[in-house]
Protein backbone atom coordinates (compact mmCIF):
# COMPACT_ATOMS: atom_id res chain seq x y z
CA UNK A 1 0.00 0.00 0.00
CA UNK A 2 0.84 3.40 -0.58
CA UNK A 3 2.15 6.06 2.49
CA UNK A 4 1.43 9.95 2.77
CA UNK A 5 0.57 12.44 5.30
CA UNK A 6 -0.40 15.72 6.71
CA UNK A 7 -0.52 17.85 10.14
CA UNK A 8 -1.11 21.66 11.41
CA UNK A 9 1.40 22.97 14.17
CA UNK A 10 2.46 25.97 15.54
CA UNK A 11 5.00 26.65 18.10
CA UNK A 12 4.21 29.30 20.30
CA UNK A 13 5.23 30.52 23.95
CA UNK A 14 7.46 27.25 23.80
CA UNK A 15 4.59 24.68 23.38
CA UNK A 16 2.99 23.11 20.28
CA UNK A 17 -0.49 24.64 19.31
CA UNK A 18 -2.90 23.63 16.51
CA UNK A 19 -3.76 25.98 13.96
CA UNK A 20 -5.53 26.07 10.36
CA UNK A 21 -3.61 27.21 7.97
CA UNK A 22 -3.95 27.59 4.23
CA UNK A 23 -0.63 25.60 3.25
CA UNK A 24 -1.43 23.88 -0.54
CA UNK A 25 -1.67 20.36 -0.20
CA UNK A 26 1.05 18.47 -3.09
CA UNK A 27 0.31 15.19 -4.44
CA UNK A 28 4.11 13.92 -5.06
CA UNK A 29 4.99 10.34 -4.43
CA UNK A 30 5.23 9.14 -0.96
CA UNK A 31 8.60 8.44 0.39
CA UNK A 32 6.96 5.48 2.40
CA UNK A 33 7.28 3.34 -1.07
CA UNK A 34 4.45 0.93 -0.27
CA UNK A 35 2.77 1.59 2.30
CA UNK A 36 -41.62 15.95 30.88
CA UNK A 37 -40.97 15.51 34.05
CA UNK A 38 -41.60 17.42 37.59
CA UNK A 39 -39.09 18.36 39.43
CA UNK A 40 -40.08 16.35 42.48
CA UNK A 41 -39.64 13.09 40.11
CA UNK A 42 -36.92 13.95 38.74
CA UNK A 43 -35.44 14.02 42.47
CA UNK A 44 -36.97 10.85 43.16
CA UNK A 45 -35.37 9.56 40.32
CA UNK A 46 -31.92 11.10 40.73
CA UNK A 47 -31.97 9.37 44.24
CA UNK A 48 -32.80 6.21 43.27
CA UNK A 49 -29.43 6.46 40.85
CA UNK A 50 -26.32 4.25 42.97
CA UNK A 51 -22.98 6.78 43.22
CA UNK A 52 -20.31 5.36 41.17
CA UNK A 53 -17.67 3.05 42.92
CA UNK A 54 -14.01 2.97 43.06
CA UNK A 55 -11.29 0.86 44.07
CA UNK A 56 -8.58 2.69 46.25
CA UNK A 57 -5.20 -0.12 46.09
CA UNK A 58 -2.85 0.03 49.04
CA UNK A 59 -0.37 -1.84 50.33
CA UNK A 60 -1.30 -5.14 48.32
CA UNK A 61 -4.90 -5.05 49.17
CA UNK A 62 -8.06 -3.04 47.54
CA UNK A 63 -10.36 -0.55 49.09
CA UNK A 64 -13.33 -0.26 47.97
CA UNK A 65 -14.39 3.87 48.31
CA UNK A 66 -17.75 5.23 47.49
CA UNK A 67 -17.32 8.07 44.74
CA UNK A 68 -20.43 10.59 44.37
CA UNK A 69 -21.04 12.62 41.09
CA UNK A 70 -18.29 15.99 41.17
CA UNK A 71 -16.07 13.82 43.77
CA UNK A 72 -12.26 13.55 43.54
CA UNK A 73 -10.80 11.02 40.37
CA UNK A 74 -9.18 8.50 42.73
CA UNK A 75 -5.77 7.85 42.11
CA UNK A 76 -2.82 4.85 43.05
CA UNK A 77 0.68 4.80 42.47
CA UNK A 78 2.16 3.07 39.70
CA UNK A 79 5.83 2.12 38.87
CA UNK A 80 7.73 3.04 35.88
CA UNK A 81 8.88 0.46 33.68
CA UNK A 82 10.23 2.42 30.81
CA UNK A 83 10.56 6.16 29.43
CA UNK A 84 12.26 7.71 26.85
CA UNK A 85 12.10 10.56 24.22
CA UNK A 86 10.49 8.37 20.45
CA UNK A 87 10.46 11.93 18.49
CA UNK A 88 11.22 15.23 18.79
CA UNK A 89 9.29 16.91 21.78
CA UNK A 90 7.76 13.35 22.25
CA UNK A 91 8.27 10.68 24.66
CA UNK A 92 6.90 7.06 25.55
CA UNK A 93 6.03 6.27 28.48
CA UNK A 94 5.39 2.42 29.86
CA UNK A 95 3.86 2.00 33.66
CA UNK A 96 3.13 -1.12 35.66
CA UNK A 97 -0.77 -0.02 36.81
CA UNK A 98 -1.38 -3.51 38.03
CA UNK A 99 -4.75 -4.30 38.37
CA UNK A 100 -6.04 -1.05 36.96
CA UNK A 101 -4.67 -2.41 33.55
CA UNK A 102 -8.06 -4.96 33.29
CA UNK A 103 -10.23 -1.68 33.17
CA UNK A 104 -8.80 -0.70 29.88
CA UNK A 105 -11.31 -2.67 27.37
CA UNK A 106 -11.23 -0.05 24.27
CA UNK A 107 -9.06 1.60 22.14
CA UNK A 108 -9.50 5.28 22.83
CA UNK A 109 -10.05 4.84 26.51
CA UNK A 110 -7.63 7.46 28.93
CA UNK A 111 -6.21 8.07 32.02
CA UNK A 112 -4.66 11.26 33.91
CA UNK A 113 -1.55 10.62 35.25
CA UNK A 114 0.11 12.98 37.48
CA UNK A 115 3.31 12.66 39.56
CA UNK A 116 2.88 13.62 42.51
CA UNK A 117 -0.63 13.31 45.06
CA UNK A 118 -0.09 17.19 44.88
CA UNK A 119 0.26 18.42 41.37
CA UNK A 120 -2.35 18.98 38.44
CA UNK A 121 -2.99 15.47 36.65
CA UNK A 122 -2.74 15.45 32.99
CA UNK A 123 -5.17 13.41 30.59
CA UNK A 124 -3.54 10.82 28.39
CA UNK A 125 -4.75 8.08 26.18
CA UNK A 126 -3.65 4.67 25.97
CA UNK A 127 -1.34 4.10 22.92
CA UNK A 128 -0.90 -0.02 24.00
CA UNK A 129 -3.60 -2.27 22.96
CA UNK A 130 -5.91 -3.51 25.76
CA UNK A 131 -4.10 -6.51 27.43
CA UNK A 132 -5.26 -7.26 31.23
CA UNK A 133 -2.74 -10.15 31.67
CA UNK A 134 0.02 -7.55 31.13
CA UNK A 135 -0.48 -5.18 33.73
CA UNK A 136 1.22 -2.46 31.94
CA UNK A 137 -0.20 0.90 29.60
CA UNK A 138 2.03 2.90 27.42
CA UNK A 139 1.51 6.54 26.51
CA UNK A 140 2.71 8.74 23.98
CA UNK A 141 3.17 11.83 25.85
CA UNK A 142 4.03 15.49 24.44
CA UNK A 143 7.25 17.48 26.49
CA UNK A 144 5.93 20.98 27.72
CA UNK A 145 5.77 22.89 30.83
CA UNK A 146 2.86 21.17 31.79
CA UNK A 147 4.25 17.59 31.55
CA UNK A 148 8.17 18.21 31.61
CA UNK A 149 8.32 16.76 35.37
CA UNK A 150 6.12 13.38 34.19
CA UNK A 151 9.11 12.58 31.40
CA UNK A 152 11.11 13.25 33.53
CA UNK A 153 10.74 10.42 35.83
CA UNK A 154 12.98 7.29 35.61
CA UNK A 155 12.89 4.14 35.20
CA UNK A 156 12.07 2.03 38.82
CA UNK A 157 10.51 5.54 39.88
CA UNK A 158 6.42 5.91 40.49
CA UNK A 159 3.58 8.29 39.59
CA UNK A 160 -0.18 8.34 39.95
CA UNK A 161 -2.55 7.08 38.14
CA UNK A 162 -6.49 7.25 37.76
CA UNK A 163 -8.75 4.76 37.00
CA UNK A 164 -9.19 3.98 33.23
CA UNK A 165 -11.89 6.71 32.17
CA UNK A 166 -13.96 6.93 28.80
CA UNK A 167 -15.66 4.04 27.03
CA UNK A 168 -12.84 4.42 23.95
CA UNK A 169 -14.32 4.51 20.29
CA UNK A 170 -17.35 2.47 19.89
CA UNK A 171 -16.37 0.54 16.79
CA UNK A 172 -18.24 -2.85 17.08
CA UNK A 173 -21.29 -1.30 17.69
CA UNK A 174 -21.55 1.30 14.94
CA UNK A 175 -18.88 -0.28 12.67
CA UNK A 176 -20.40 -3.65 12.39
CA UNK A 177 -24.04 -5.21 11.57
CA UNK A 178 -27.09 -2.97 10.17
CA UNK A 179 -27.25 -0.33 12.84
CA UNK A 180 -27.12 2.19 10.91
CA UNK A 181 -26.64 0.72 6.75
CA UNK A 182 -25.09 -1.32 5.63
CA UNK A 183 -22.14 -2.39 7.98
CA UNK A 184 -18.97 0.20 7.90
CA UNK A 185 -16.60 -0.85 4.79
CA UNK A 186 -14.20 2.19 4.44
CA UNK A 187 -12.47 4.12 7.79
CA UNK A 188 -10.82 7.32 7.72
CA UNK A 189 -8.55 8.09 10.91
CA UNK A 190 -7.48 11.61 11.25
CA UNK A 191 -4.59 11.77 14.17
CA UNK A 192 -2.67 14.66 14.48
CA UNK A 193 0.14 15.46 17.09
CA UNK A 194 -0.13 12.79 19.98
CA UNK A 195 -3.76 11.75 18.90
CA UNK A 196 -1.75 8.88 17.34
CA UNK A 197 -1.58 7.02 20.40
CA UNK A 198 -5.33 5.55 20.78
CA UNK A 199 -5.05 5.12 16.89
CA UNK A 200 -1.96 2.61 17.33
CA UNK A 201 -4.10 1.03 20.09
CA UNK A 202 -7.05 0.26 17.47
CA UNK A 203 -4.85 -0.67 14.82
CA UNK A 204 -2.31 -3.44 16.50
CA UNK A 205 -5.69 -4.49 18.72
CA UNK A 206 -7.60 -6.00 15.89
CA UNK A 207 -10.72 -3.68 16.73
CA UNK A 208 -11.00 -2.41 13.33
CA UNK A 209 -11.25 -5.68 11.71
CA UNK A 210 -9.35 -5.19 9.03
CA UNK A 211 -8.51 -8.13 6.28
CA UNK A 212 -4.13 -8.17 6.35
CA UNK A 213 -1.99 -7.63 3.53
CA UNK A 214 -2.34 -11.51 1.90
CA UNK A 215 -6.11 -10.72 1.62
CA UNK A 216 -7.23 -8.85 -1.55
CA UNK A 217 -10.01 -6.98 0.26
CA UNK A 218 -12.40 -7.36 -2.10
CA UNK A 219 -15.07 -8.34 0.40
CA UNK A 220 -13.00 -6.55 3.49
CA UNK A 221 -12.76 -3.37 4.83
CA UNK A 222 -9.86 -0.67 3.96
CA UNK A 223 -8.51 1.42 6.38
CA UNK A 224 -6.53 4.82 5.49
CA UNK A 225 -5.13 6.72 8.13
CA UNK A 226 -4.00 10.45 7.59
CA UNK A 227 -1.58 11.02 10.33
CA UNK A 228 -0.45 15.08 10.53
CA UNK A 229 2.99 15.68 12.10
CA UNK A 230 5.64 18.79 11.99
CA UNK A 231 8.21 17.40 10.25
CA UNK A 232 10.25 14.14 10.03
CA UNK A 233 11.85 14.02 13.29
CA UNK A 234 8.27 14.82 15.22
CA UNK A 235 6.97 11.25 14.19
CA UNK A 236 7.14 8.83 16.81
CA UNK A 237 6.82 5.15 16.07
CA UNK A 238 7.98 5.93 12.38
CA UNK A 239 9.52 1.94 12.73
CA UNK A 240 5.11 0.57 13.24
CA UNK A 241 4.38 2.12 9.59
CA UNK A 242 4.92 -1.04 7.77
CA UNK A 243 3.38 -3.43 10.42
CA UNK A 244 0.45 -1.13 10.43
CA UNK A 245 0.23 -1.49 6.52
CA UNK A 246 0.46 -5.40 6.56
CA UNK A 247 -2.39 -4.93 9.03
CA UNK A 248 -4.17 -3.21 6.34
CA UNK A 249 -3.90 0.42 6.80
CA UNK A 250 -2.87 3.08 3.96
CA UNK A 251 -0.65 5.22 6.03
CA UNK A 252 -0.89 9.01 5.16
CA UNK A 253 1.87 11.58 6.63
CA UNK A 254 1.24 14.85 6.20
CA UNK A 255 3.43 17.48 7.06
CA UNK A 256 3.19 20.91 7.74
CA UNK A 257 6.92 22.09 7.98
CA UNK A 258 8.77 19.33 6.28
CA UNK A 259 12.63 19.27 5.15
CA UNK A 260 13.61 20.35 1.67
CA UNK A 261 14.30 16.52 1.16
CA UNK A 262 10.50 15.40 1.66
CA UNK A 263 8.68 14.34 -0.87
CA UNK A 264 5.15 13.04 0.47
CA UNK A 265 2.37 15.69 1.01
CA UNK A 266 2.20 18.84 3.08
CA UNK A 267 -0.02 21.06 4.66
CA UNK A 268 -2.41 19.38 6.73
CA UNK A 269 -4.41 16.36 7.08
CA UNK A 270 -8.12 17.77 6.92
CA UNK A 271 -6.81 19.65 3.93
CA UNK A 272 -5.51 16.44 2.62
CA UNK A 273 -9.13 14.45 3.32
CA UNK A 274 -11.45 17.37 1.74
CA UNK A 275 -8.66 16.95 -1.22
CA UNK A 276 -9.04 13.18 -1.66
CA UNK A 277 -12.72 12.79 -0.31
CA UNK A 278 -14.07 10.51 1.42
CA UNK A 279 -15.28 6.97 -0.54
CA UNK A 280 -18.88 6.08 -0.30
CA UNK A 281 -19.74 8.00 2.51
CA UNK A 282 -22.74 6.41 3.52
CA UNK A 283 -20.63 3.39 4.02
CA UNK A 284 -17.66 5.09 5.57
CA UNK A 285 -16.57 5.68 9.63
CA UNK A 286 -14.06 8.56 10.66
CA UNK A 287 -12.31 8.25 13.80
CA UNK A 288 -10.75 11.66 14.83
CA UNK A 289 -7.89 12.41 17.61
CA UNK A 290 -5.91 15.27 18.00
CA UNK A 291 -6.12 18.95 17.79
CA UNK A 292 -9.41 20.72 18.07
CA UNK A 293 -9.24 22.68 15.31
CA UNK A 294 -8.41 20.01 12.88
CA UNK A 295 -11.38 17.81 14.42
CA UNK A 296 -13.92 20.27 14.11
CA UNK A 297 -12.77 20.37 10.54
CA UNK A 298 -12.61 16.76 9.56
CA UNK A 299 -16.14 16.24 11.47
CA UNK A 300 -17.58 19.20 9.33
CA UNK A 301 -16.21 17.41 6.34
CA UNK A 302 -17.48 14.21 6.77
CA UNK A 303 -20.89 15.77 7.78
CA UNK A 304 -21.21 17.33 4.04
CA UNK A 305 -19.67 14.39 2.76
CA UNK A 306 -22.75 12.28 3.90
CA UNK A 307 -20.86 10.21 6.67
CA UNK A 308 -23.80 9.18 9.20
CA UNK A 309 -23.79 11.15 12.52
CA UNK A 310 -23.06 7.90 14.67
CA UNK A 311 -20.23 7.06 12.59
CA UNK A 312 -18.26 9.90 13.02
CA UNK A 313 -16.06 9.13 16.35
CA UNK A 314 -14.04 10.80 19.00
CA UNK A 315 -12.47 8.98 22.36
CA UNK A 316 -13.33 12.31 24.45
Amino acid sequence: MKSSLALSLCFLAGGAQAFVGHVPVSQPRSPWGGFSSSSSVATRAAASVPAPRAERRTAGRVVVTKMGWGDDVVFSKAKVVETGKIAEGQYALTIDAGDIAKEYTAPGQYVQIKVTSSAKPGFFAIASPPDASSGSLEFLIKENDATKALVGVKAGGSVEVSTVMGKGFPIKENFTGYKYDFPVQNVVLSASGTGIAPFRAAIESGALELPDADDDGVFGRSCKLYWGCRDEESMPWKDRVEAWDKRGVEVVVVLSQPSESWTGRTGFVQQAIKEEGIPLPRNSAVLVCGHKEMAEEVKEIAEKAGVLDGRVLSNF
